[in-house]
């Protein structure tokens, strides 16, 4: 017994010596960053760096109120779930790096054996096994396993970006969205005022028997319309408020627009840079399909003790013997297990390039259909401005009409009507001036920024 138990501590011993000795030849190499080169890699453009840190910018000491819109987006990315989701999602494929860096693909493996012999002409037989392996990468399956690693982070972080502007589309809508109904409650107090004003004159007249009672009847009908109107607008502009509030985690829509901005390379707009980076990434997973044509192979180093007494001769002799052996195991390449996996990377290939395309084909009408809706809102803006003009020169003229008894209250409120037409006609064209403007930021691929 106390021979089996030395037997087995030396072979223990042998044992780790050699696969410290297959540990220190197999060194991790240093990382990769550059991405596949190739026939699909030279047909598109080179996949631009990682995408700039999404952290919110910090606010110079001094600086002016300036674009608040900029900090309410960065409070709406941080409670937007999708936005957390890609960042979790990014973390678990920067993850694998480890993977990458270990110098075998798979967790290394230890196994052993114990026989006895029970009948034989060899009495007391035994024989104690001890293995200790891993599995190998195959030539060039680290290299490119690391480039997948890494055009799988440079994808996320592409899509990160894209979703940032996804979600400044919704803060600009929901901020025009609050001018507008703020526009409105604007008019309808100013309806208000004017309609208070000219029934409290109204009223005076009607005492003084300048004009019939009717007259005091349609003061009152206006004023009447009017407050309706004004709660109405006055809760509209609230529930708005309420909504940007919701999206921004607190936020309130005031304080200054943000500018109009430049058009850019269309190689820089998010909604081109993702679907570039899933091409890239689409291309490095084809690259590790072809380098791991088969499973990774397997190689080990083994520790064998035998003992027993051969009774067959006259003197029996004790039988005790140590051996050490390398095992190794290299699957073959089939058909059946690559074909189905290149065509599947293909595929990826493939859907990435038409996604691309897409993409290309839809930036480029956005930005045709925002130019053309600024010209529209601008022109459309120019004339509401005039016609506001006219409209309130001409309700002028009317008011000093209506007191010299040149036209009735009919014809007095008749041009007052003419006059709110064009106060709303001239703020929604404001407002949609703004708007277009807005998404023509966000046409050219701009996130609102400090």
């Amino acid at each position: 017994m106390r021979t089996l138990r030395g037997g087995a501590r030396s072979l223990l011993s042998l044992l780790l010596v050699l696969l410290s000795a297959t540990s220190a030849a197999a060194e991790p190499k240093a990382r990769l960053t550059a991405m596949p080169s190739g026939a699909d890699a030279a047909e598109r453009p080179k996949q631009k760096p990682k995408a700039k840190p999404l952290a919110p910018k910090a606010k110079p000491p001094g600086k002016p109120f300036g674009l608040v819109l900029a900090r309410h987006l960065d409070q709406a990315i941080g409670i937007d779930a999708q936005s957390a989701a890609l960042e979790a999602q990014r973390r678990a494929v920067a993850a694998r790096y480890a993977q990458a860096n270990s110098f075998t693909p798979r967790s290394p493996f230890f196994g052993g054996s114990r026989q006895e012999r029970v009948k034989g002409n060899v009495q007391g037989y035994r024989e104690s096994e001890l293995e200790i392996g891993m599995p190998i990468w195959l030539p060039g399956e680290r290299e490119a396993y690391e480039l997948n690693v890494t055009a799988g982070v440079a994808e996320l972080d592409e899509r990160l970006a894209l979703r940032r502007l996804d979600v400044a589309a919704l803060v600009r809508d929901a901020w025009w969205t609050a001018q507008r109904t703020a526009k409105d409650a604007a008019v309808a107090r100013d309806r208000l005022a004017t309609a208070r004003d000219i029934g409290n004159d109204m009223k005076r007249r009607v005492e003084l028997g300048e004009n019939a009672a009717q007259d005091e009847l349609l003061a009152r009908n206006e004023t009447l319309a009017a407050e309706t109107e004004v709660a109405q607008t006055d809760a509209a502009a609230k529930a708005a408020r309420a909504a940007y509030e919701v999206l921004t985690g607190g936020a309130t829509p005031d304080g200054t627009l943000e500018a109009p901005l430049p058009a850019r390379p269309p190689e820089d707009h998010p909604a081109l840079r993702a679907p570039l980076a899933a091409v890239a990434r689409s291309q490095t997973q084809r690259l590790l399909v072809e380098t791991g044509f088969i499973d990774n192979p397997e190689i080990s180093v083994f520790g064998r003790n035998e003992q027993g007494t051969d009774p067959a001769v006259e003197d029996p002799i004790r039988s005790h013997n140590n051996t050490v052996g390398v095992r190794f195991r290299i699957p073959l390449p089939t058909p059946g297990r690559n074909i189905p996996r290149l065509a599947e990377a293909q595929a990826e290939v493939d859907r990435a390039n038409a996604e691309y395309d897409r993409a290309q084909r839809l930036v480029a009408a956005e930005i045709n259909a925002a130019r053309a809706a600024v010209a529209a809102a601008r022109r459309a803006d120019g004339l509401a401005a005039k016609r506001l003009a006219v409209a309130n020169e001409q309700f002028d003229l009317a008011r000093r009409s209506f007191r010299l008894g040149e036209i009735n209250a009919f014809d007095l409120y008749r041009v007052r009507q003419l006059q709110l037409d064009a106060q709303r006609a001239r703020a929604s064209a404001a407002i949609d001036l703004g708007v277009a403007l807005s998404r023509l930021n966000q046409a050219f691929g701009y996130a609102p920024t400090l």
